[in-house]
């Protein structure tokens, strides 16, 4: 595929793919936008819900990995972390990353998974890519 038909999604993952939680953040802001879903919008969590479920998977977990930056992993453990674990475990495939979240609740060890989480979300978004913009 030349970069002319390249989707946007594609265009993304390979500008950002030295940095995989980067790339993630891009595509999901890629999708909000095109979607016109705003952050002050009163039917923000139901417009990203009514996504294909990859890509509103996919939304979900950045804003999660981006509200851990601004909040902390702890406050971030009350904030959708029952949806994020969800997709962790089942479509991410790391059972590990989604208990950690879910049991032991352990900042180091979440920090030591996190780029593992990043590459796992770059190869699910790269199986999805016709669900991306």
């Amino acid at each position: 595929m030349d970069a002319a038909s390249a989707s946007l999604t594609q265009r993304l993952l390979n500008k950002y793919r030295r940095d995989p939680e980067d790339a993630l953040q891009h595509v999901a802001l890629a999708v909000l936008q095109q979607e016109g879903i705003r952050d002050d919008s009163v039917l923000r969590s139901e417009r990203i819900a009514a996504l294909a479920p990859p890509v509103a998977g996919v939304v979900r977990l950045a804003e999660w990995l981006a509200y851990v930056d601004w909040e902390g992993f702890d406050s971030a453990l009350y904030a959708n972390v029952d949806a994020v674990a969800a997709l962790i475990a089942g479509e991410l495939l790391l059972p590990e990353v989604a208990a950690n979240l879910l049991q032991t609740r352990d900042a180091a060890v979440f920090e030591a998974q996190r780029p593992a989480l990043a590459a796992a979300a770059l190869l699910f978004i790269e199986r999805h890519t016709t669900q991306f913009p």
